[in-house]
This record gives structure tokens, sequence and C-alpha cells, in this order.
């Protein structure tokens, strides 16, 4: 039997094992004492023979019970129940030590579960460890490199070097010929959002096309049917789709009833063959697809992405490739084998001297853990996160061993007793420490609490910040052990020192003591356990700086950002997305269609003006080439937009007018410009009446009016050269329209009546992205705003952990300087000198904090840079009010222990010393 549960047995059956012990014990003594009586010596002298040959009869019984194993844990038993006494007689240190436990480990553990998700959970396929993602790195930036068009995620810039996972479907099919190291080779695409119709109810789904080899290559086995096949993924092959479960189960019931039916993917019938299975969410952590469908199945489509020419052309940039390594094939001899190949195929797409200069080099890495394009959204805003609570913990820690510092002086003439009784030095410290362990442990139960919730809102951070987001953490075994282990390793950390702190007594010193007093050590042992108090201090005061001043600046940059003049007037506008052309509608009806709409928009109760843009007011948008009266081709950004936006949207027309219902098809082309595009091409003149031209147009566009300044791509932004375009002229194609009502009252109020009429009109058309204009901006600045909720939230705990460990130290040297200060008193020092005697050590300990904590300061504002507006990363002003908040909150925490020292009655104090 296991030695753990031989034990666990006898502890069991602990009494009956007792009673046979001191059955065995009185059987020797007597049979000793009748040999005794045997060798002629009386009954009474006999009796004690045998008990002094025995020996004592109590440690026979503590000798025995080492060798049945029971020792070690009837003293943890013992331990926990003293532990768990001692909490509850100290319950005001007992739900401080746990509360800020609670909340360190807490957040330390959601932000674990979103570094799970990302970096650390493999993709639930077969061997995710054999899995390979093709990347390549290039030094240049795009301009003057082999790059056509890229469709897909790019990183970097010519600076940097610019970072990838797309490739030209060349290179796919030369990656599949290499069946040396790859024993399957399958691509991916995100064409976004697709128009799904399920039983003539319509919706915008995520899709993702995907090669023939793809299931098959990541082992995926199929909920229901079958899954896509090489077959299906030919030019004119039979259009056939996978679903995903929740899809399946939300519109069919179940899996098994989705097999076999028809939906329309943009009006397009395709047959369910398969469903995905529950657990499998695609390769990209960060996108979950609804329906999968075969690559070359886009050509069904009326507008396909990718199209048929991206199949052909070596320099168009836009599918995702992943591989699986045959067995024994390492990730270095992939690297080795391919790279040249490659290096000799991507040559021949180049067609000058400067595209050969700065050729992709490849990459392999590892793809068991799926794409890396949500990591590198994530990766820096989590890192930052970690840091935080990870300071946030440190903090904790620092706090309750101070507290335990203080504690322990009061505990002196307990551990001196222990240790004169023959208690064991590690015995009194493993003591300590299951106490200092049970309080982190209750503060890691109440952490997975704190967990759940903080897991809510980092979703809220991280996935409303991009829309189609889906990255998902949970509270998962891996996360719940680290949360435990988190729990143990702090409960060591900040029992340890003040465990071995309180052991080091002098024993007939501190037996002297009353019991309401404290022991004075002297000398150089005490100076160090004063300097340690005093460096855990110092620390907390240099960490809750760096968390201040990282507060401050977020909270300086929302403000920014707030203030910033977009040009247009968000207030009560109400935005919503319709595609039309996805649910079947075509040229030229299709831009009479989005006009009927927008004339009933117009005429719903409440609604001032409404209008459309083929974009939303802060996304993104065209850019081409454009000219005035046939000069340079500039790049320039482009809007297609309806009658009455800019009164919709609140921006002036400066000069000339807007663009109104006779703006047609059949009329005069015609543009408004902003007046950045006046002050960059027209070099300030009057541009009315101007002829624009356009790249890739031969028609000529004659400028009608001046608009006023807005920001379009994000709140950030630059204000950039517009030209508008009326979008019933056709110069801009017409697809997805973002429409704009301006309303008397709030904007929400009208979203059912909004959703009334395109129901009444085409019930296969779905509404997208309903929301407030306000909203929209918020959601773009949603990170920083997000951020500076939370900083501001961590640096008040920081402040509120800090103070309580300066007030916890202060608490100890008054205690500890009770005599003193009680002669001090005696001897006439008044009151006040007492106050301004104890708050110089809390000056000194601020000071201290602050000088070193200025280089972490800096560095750490330096990491959220790229997150922050308006406001340089070491900032004076952020800098000066967090020293001073800092400053005025350690002086509070300090005087209301100084003031208690200094109503110390100076009798009571010279005789406890």
């Amino acid at each position: 039997m296991n030695p753990f549960f031989r034990k666990l047995r006898w502890l069991t059956r602990r009494d009956a094992k007792e009673a046979e012990l001191r059955e065995e014990l009185q059987f020797h003594l007597e049979e000793t004492a009748e040999e005794r009586k045997a060798e002629g010596l009386p009954e009474e002298e006999a009796l004690w023979a045998a008990r002094r040959e025995l020996g004592n009869l109590a440690v026979v019984r503590e000798r025995t019970r080492e060798v049945w194993g029971w020792r070690l844990l009837e003293e943890f038993g013992q331990d926990l129940r003293y532990a768990a006494r001692t909490m509850l007689h100290n319950r005001a240190f007992s739900a401080l030590a746990v509360l800020s436990l609670a909340l360190g480990i807490g957040a330390n553990t959601a932000i674990f579960s979103f570094l799970d998700s990302l970096l650390l959970r493999p993709l639930p396929v077969a061997d995710p460890d054999s899995l390979v993602m093709l990347t390549f790195h290039m030094r240049g930036g795009m301009r003057g490199s082999v790059f056509r068009s890229v469709h897909g995620r790019t990183d970097g810039d010519a600076k940097t070097g610019l970072t990838s996972g797309i490739f030209p479907y060349d290179a796919y099919e030369l990656a599949r010929r290499e069946d040396a190291v790859f024993s399957s080779v399958f691509g991916r695409y995100s064409p976004g959002d697709l128009h799904l119709t399920i039983a003539g109810q319509g919706e915008m789904a995520h899709a993702e096309y995907v090669t023939g080899d793809y299931f098959r290559g990541l082992g995926v086995v199929p909920a229901a049917g079958r899954l896509i096949l090489p077959d299906d993924d030919t030019e004119g092959a039979p259009g056939v789709t996978v679903l995903s479960y929740r899809i399946a189960q939300g519109r069919f019931g179940s899996a098994a009833n989705a097999v076999g039916r028809t939906i329309l993917v943009d009006s397009v019938p395709f047959t369910v063959a398969g469903v995905a299975p529950l657990a499998f969410l695609g390769v990209d952590p960060g996108q979950a697809p609804d329906v999968y469908l075969p690559m070359h199945a886009s050509l069904l489509l009326a507008q396909p992405r990718p199209a048929a020419a991206w199949f052909a052309d070596g320099n168009m940039y836009w599918i995702y490739i992943l591989a699986r390594l045959r067995p024994g094939v390492k990730l270095a001899q992939a690297q080795a084998q391919f790279a040249g190949l490659f290096h000799e195929w991507v040559a021949s797409t180049a067609h000058t001297q400067g595209e050969f200069q700065d050729l992709p080099a490849l990459a392999i890495k590892q793809g068991g853990r799926g794409l890396d394009s949500v990591r590198w959204d994530y990766a820096k805003p989590l890192w930052i996160l970690t840091v935080l609570v990870a300071l946030i913990l440190a903090m904790a820690c620092a706090n309750i061993a101070n507290l335990l510092l203080a504690r322990s002086h009061g505990r002196a003439r307990e551990m001196a007793i222990r240790l004169s009784i023959g208690a064991g030095r590690p015995r009194l410290v493993r003591q300590l420490l299951t106490e200092s362990v049970l309080l982190a442990g209750w503060g890691g139960v109440l952490g997975i609490a704190v967990a759940f919730w903080g897991i809510r809102f980092l979703q809220v951070l991280f996935v409303n910040t991009n829309t189609g987001t889906t990255l998902r953490a949970e509270l998962n075994w891996d996360v719940l052990a680290a949360a435990a282990g988190l729990s143990l390793l702090t409960g060591i950390l900040f029992g340890l020192a003040p465990a071995l702190r309180s052991t080091r007594v002098d024993v007939t010193p501190a037996l002297k003591e009353s019991g309401i007093g404290v022991p004075r050590g002297r000398g150089r042992r005490s100076s160090l356990q004063v300097s340690l108090g005093h460096l855990l201090m110092v620390s907390q005061v240099a960490i809750t700086l760096v968390m201040v001043v990282a507060a401050g600046l977020f909270v300086r940059t929302l403000e920014n950002l707030r203030s910033v003049a977009l040009g247009f007037q968000p207030e009560n506008v109400l935005t919503f997305r319709l595609d039309a052309r996805q649910a079947g509608h075509r040229d030229p009806e299709i831009a009479m269609f989005y006009e009927n709409l927008r004339e009933r928009f117009a005429a719903l109760p409440g609604v001032r003006s409404a209008s459309l843009t083929d974009i939303p007011l802060i996304g993104d948008n065209w850019v081409t080439g454009v000219g005035v009266s046939g000069g340079e081709l500039l790049s320039t950004n482009l809007m297609a937009v309806g009658p009455d936006f800019f009164s919709t949207t609140e921006i002036p027309i400066l000069r000339g007018r807007g663009i109104d219902e006779h703006d047609g098809a059949q009329s005069l082309l015609v543009a408004v410009v902003n007046q950045r595009f006046v002050e960059l091409r027209c070099g300030g003149r009057n541009p009315v009446g101007l002829v624009l031209t356009m790249r890739y147009r031969p028609q000529k566009i004659e400028i009608v009016g001046v608009s006023g300044d807005a920001r379009y791509l994000s709140v950030k932004s630059e204000m950039s050269p517009v030209v508008y375009l009326p979008f019933g002229q056709g110069v801009l194609p017409v697809d997805d329209m973002t429409y704009a009502l301006r309303t008397a009252a709030s904007p929400l109020g009208l979203a059912a009546a909004v959703r009334d009429v395109v129901r009444r009109v085409d019930p296969r058309l779905p509404v997208t992205d309903l929301m407030t204009e306000t909203a929209q901006i918020d959601r773009t600045v949603s990170q920083e705003i997000a951020f500076a909720h939370l900083c501001a939230a961590f640096a008040m705990l920081a402040l509120a952990i800090a103070c309580v460990g300066l007030y916890g130290t202060v608490s100890y040297t008054v205690a500890r300087r009770t005599g003193e200060i009680g002669i001090r008193m005696a001897l006439g020092a008044p009151r006040g000198v007492v106050v301004r005697m104890i708050l110089r050590g809390v000056v000194g300990v601020t000071a201290a904090g602050l000088a070193i904590s200025l280089p972490a300061t800096i560095v750490v504002s330096k990491l959220v840079q790229s997150f922050l507006f308006g406001v340089k990363p070491n900032d004076p002003a952020s800098l000066v009010a967090a020293a001073a908040i800092l400053t005025g909150s350690a002086l509070l925490a300090g005087y209301l222990p100084a003031r208690k020292a200094s109503r110390i009655d100076p009798i009571a104090a010279i005789r406890d010393e």
C-alpha cells in the first residue's frame, strides 16, 4: 500500500491504535514487574524497577507515534487549528490581509486566464506541437517592394521592418509540393462578415475561406456530417459549407439537424456538409468563424473575395499558410530546407532592382497555438496589465509582511515561553508559516471570485476594442492551479521574514516583559528589524508612485481625447450599417434602394435629418490619387455620402454648397472638399468651380463646395484631405452603407422603429452596428478609457495599501518607543514636538521611496507611450501631482499614530518601561 494511504488509514484508526499502544505498554510493564518479583523483590519495588527499566511512558508513546508516521500530520493539524483560532482572534487584521490578497491574487488570476487563452493554450486539435505557421520578414516597408496588393495583417514599418503571415496563393502551392518536410499544408482567408440567410431570416456572420486540407490537416473531427474536403475546393465544385456548432445549435436546434440543409451566403445557395465541433473555434484565437467555405467557393459570389485574379497573382498577398511537420522533422530542418525554395520563388516575382534588394525572408514558427494576429493586438496591453497587477500583489505582500512584523512584537512573550519549554525554532517557523499560508489560502479562495468578475471586465477591455473579436478566457483548471500556486507562493513570501524574526527573541528579557508590553531589542539585531520594516515601506511608496503616475498619464490622455475637436457633432446621432448587396441587391437598383430607405428613416417621428455614407464617421475610408485641374495625383481620402450629410453631421459648409437630392446618376459629377484639401492641394485659393481628376477614373468632377475639417480615421488622427462624392453618382462602388440619423431626443429610442422599417422593406437585410455616434467614438478609444479607469482603480488601491502599511509601521515604531516618548514628555517635551519627531520618519521613508522610484517611473511610462495622447511619458505635471498625492496620503497615514503617541501618559509609559 502507498505510504501516504497507509498513514491516512492509520489516522482514521487513531483511537484504536492509541488504545492498543496503552494496552501493550501496560502488558510490558506488568510482565517486567512479575519478572522482578520472581527475582525476590517486593511487589512495590518490583513495579518501580519495571518502570525504571521501561523508561518514561510518555516518551515511549511519542517515539512509537514517530515510527507510525503520525507526527508531521498531527503537527500540521495542530498548526492549522491554531492558525484558524489566531485568525478568528484577530478579525480586523485577518479581514484586511485576506481582502488585500484577494484583490492581488484575483487580478493576477484574471490576467493569467487571458495569457493562457492567448499565449499558452494550444488549439483543440490533434498533435498541436507538430503544427507550424509560415511568416516572413523584410527590412523595408511596402513601398518599392514585391507587394502589389495586400489583404491581411501586416505589422511594422520601414524602420523596424515588416512582418506578416500572409502570402500569395502560389506560395501556398509551393509549400504543398514540399512534402519532404510537411505532411499537410493548408490555408485560410477571412473576408470578414458575409450575409447568411437561414429559413428566410438574414444575419451577418463571420466567415472564413479554407483550403481543402484545412480540417484534415488540423485533425478536426466533425460534430455532425463531414468537413470540407480537397474536392470541394476546386473551381466549379458545388457550393458546400461547414457551420460552427453555435450557429447549427442556435438555428437548427442541433448539429445533426443542420446537415444537408440549404442556406444562402450572400444570396447564393450552399449545402451544409457538416458542423465543426463545439471546442473548435478556428485557428485565430481572436476570431471564431460562424461559417467555413471552400477557398474557391468565393468565385460563386457576386463580389468574390478572394477573386479569381488573386489565385494567379504572385504579387497579391492574402492567404495565411499553416502546415504540419512530418514525424521526426524539426522546425529548424523545415526552415533550412524550405527557406531556399521560397527565396527562389519570391525572387521570381520581383520586377525591379529595388524589389530584388529587399525580398521577404521566410520564417517558420510554431503554430500549435494558432495565428499571431490577435497576439499583436493584445500582447502589449496584457503585459502592461500583468506588470500592474504584479505590483499590486507585491504591495499586498509587503504590506502584510509589515503588519506581521509589527504584530510579532506583541507575540514575543508567547514565542519566548515556547522556546523556554523546549520548542524548536524550525517548529515555530513552520507554525507561523502555516498562519501566513492559511491567510493566503483564504485570499486565494476569495480571489477566484474577484478573478471571475475581473475576466468579465477584461473581456470588455479587449474584445470591445475590436469589433468581431471573440476572444474567450475562462477559469479552467490551469488557471485555478495557477491561482493555488500563487496563493501558496505569496503566503510563503510575506510570511517567511516575519516568521524568522519572531523566533529570534532573547528569551530572558522577553519573559520579563509584561503581557501588555513589547520587547525592546538592542543593538544590531534591533536595527536590522527596524530596517526591514522601513525597507518594505520604502518599496511600497516606490511602487505606489509608479501606479499613481501611470494613472495620471491615462487620466490626462482620457481628458485630451474627450476634449479633441472632431469637426462634427456626435450627440443625438444614431448610426447603423446595412449591406444590401450581400442581401441580393445589384446595380443600379441598389443606390435607389438605399435612397428609398433614407427617405423612410427621415420621415420617422423624432428624426430631424437622415443621411448615409459608405464608411462609418469614425473608421476606414477610400484612398486614391486625386489631382486638381490636371495637377499631380496625390493620395486623398474619399467618402461617398448621401443628401443632407453635412446638415446631419453638422459639418459646416464654408463655401459653395453641400450635396443634395439633385446630385444623382444623370447629373453632372460633383464633389465637396474639406478645408485641409484646400490648404494642401489648392494653395488656399477658392476651389469652387475647379475640376478634380482621379486615378483609374477618366471622368472629371467639379468642386461645388468646401466643408470644415473632421476627424474620420480615429479621434487620434490628424485632419487629412477629404473629397466627398455623392453616392448615387457611382464614382465609388456602392456596397454597404452606414446611416446617420440626427434625432431630437434619445437616439436609441428609434432602434425598434429602424429595425421595423428595414424588416418591412426587406426582411433578409440585417441591421448591424446599431449604436449612437458617441458610443461609436468611445469604441475607438475604449482601450484608453478602460486603461484610464483600471489604472486609476489600481492606483487608489495601491495608495490605500501603502497608507495601511505606513500606518502599521509607524504604530509599531511608536509602540517600541513608548518609554522614550514618555521620558521626553515627562521632561517637558510638548505634543507638537512628539508629532513632528514621528512625522520626520514618515517624510524620510516617503522621500526615499520617491527617490528610488523615479527611474522605474520613467521606464514604465515609456512602456505605455503608445496608449497616450497629448501627453508625454515623462510629463512633469503628472510626476509632481503623483508625488504630492502620495506625500499627502503618507503624512495623513502617519499623523494618526503620531497624534496617538502625543497623548501617551508619561507616568504609565515610564512604569511599563
